[in-house]
């Protein structure tokens, strides 16, 4: 829970929060500030850096509306987002929400897919269930999002949850297996993807590609935050998820009808998946065709790149010498799994670096990030010890987790 009295329904924490303009650490160390130096908490967030003037006054101007009942949390959230990425004054944003984006609108439940789940695996109980709901029947704003702003469920868990709930949905996991696997992720602290790999609960397929909301995340269109939202709407309501997010003011359709295109381009093998999130992002960006945006990607396009194997991973990352791999293994046809075993048996490198140089490869071969940066990833972490997520995420690689669990 938030530690300072009332937060959980200030309005223009909600606002700064669920608009992205600023994250959940940032808030506590403003808060921590408002309250040593006596300040509003809007002059602190400013005065620290944290918030332009610009953003704040939007903020501030969403803040007096939603107290005033002239709209919802929810939609005043989808304006402000609309109005920072777009230059646009707050009413300019608010006037350009059409009737598409006021759909996702929904009165919420106390049960659900979602908060079964937390329920039965012992995450929540049923009083922060009723809180939760009485925020998210005042605010407009969906349960989950309410549960880790109010600090009642962990984000990772919270992601846990969402996962399990579309697989069970997808016929994919058992409902049993599903409070397992978010039970195991509050123990362990480890991703879903991670638990349900190693719980040997449920493992992706390879050759798959990014779906949809993947891409947009990849590209840096949607935070975290935001996916879950969208997510959780998309398990509640049914609704396709690329309509969904242009509903939540995070893209426009021009955004959805290019990531389609480069979805079936992956999956026709034109592309790699890591090419397509940046050319998704530099036609943005740019305000050029996507094609145009594919052909001034660099490492190119065309011809594709090949990607390591895993004995080449190994020899690439300075992991094993060449000369030593080929003494073991020679020229045996073996899987990835069989090297991966033999070089642990000789003592040549230890399980957690075997983990990672797999997980490195499953990325690469899957095309979500290409040789060069795969190698430097891969050697930043053995040298320094380094967590592989953390070093993702550092270089602007938002990859989805569930496709470093793959190798067989």
């Amino acid at each position: 829970m938030l530690t300072t009295k009332n937060r959980n329904n200030d309005v223009l924490s909600l606002l700064l929060t669920g608009a992205r303009l600023i994250d959940l650490p940032t808030l506590e160390q403003g808060y921590a500030a408002s309250a040593r130096l006596s300040t509003a908490l809007h002059k602190v967030l400013v005065m620290l850096g944290h918030v332009s003037q610009y953003k704040m006054d939007r903020a501030l101007e969403a803040e007096t509306m939603v107290n005033q009942n002239e709209i919802s949390t929810e939609l005043a959230i989808k304006a402000l987002r609309i109005a920072a990425t777009q230059q646009l004054t707050f009413q300019q944003a608010l006037d350009s929400l059409g009737d598409e984006h006021k759909k996702t609108g929904n009165m919420p439940s106390a049960s659900n897919e979602i908060t079964d789940l937390l329920l039965e695996a012992g995450i929540i109980n049923l009083e922060q269930i009723g809180r939760a709901l009485n925020t998210s029947l005042e605010t407009g704003m969906q349960m989950g999002r309410v549960l880790v702003f109010q600090r009642e469920v962990p984000s990772l868990v919270m992601k846990a949850a969402l996962t399990c709930a579309l697989l069970v949905q997808e016929e994919k996991l058992g409902t049993l297996s599903a409070i397992s696997a978010i039970r195991a992720v509050r123990n362990t602290l480890w991703p879903i993807d991670q638990v349900l790999y190693q719980y040997n609960l449920y493992r992706e397929e390879a050759d798959q590609g990014p779906k949809l909301h993947e891409l947009f995340s990849m590209a840096g269109f949607v935070s975290e935050s935001d996916l879950m939202e969208c997510l959780e709407i998309h398990i509640l309501r049914g609704r396709q998820i690329g309509q969904i997010f242009i509903e939540q003011g995070l893209i426009t359709h021009e955004i959805l009808d290019n990531a389609q295109l480069l979805i079936s381009m992956i999956d026709g093998n034109s592309v790699k998946a890591f090419h397509a999130a940046e050319a998704l992002k530099n036609a943005y960006m740019k305000q050029v065709s996507i094609y145009q945006a594919l052909g001034e990607l660099d490492p190119p396009v065309v011809p594709l790149q090949e990607p390591f194997t895993f004995r080449q991973i190994l020899c690439a990352g300075e992991l094993i010498d060449r000369e030593t791999l080929d003494e073991l293994i020679g020229e045996a046809p073996l899987t990835t799994r069989q090297v991966a075993k033999k070089v642990l048996c000789a003592d040549l490198i230890d399980d957690k670096v075997c983990t990672t140089a797999l997980r490195c490869w499953s990325l690469n071969k899957e095309g979500f990030i290409a040789n060069r940066a795969c190698v430097e990833i891969l050697k930043h972490c053995t040298t320094y010890d380094a967590n592989l997520d953390e070093q993702l995420s550092a270089r602007g690689h938002f990859v989805p987790n569930r496709m470093q669990w793959i190798w067989r």
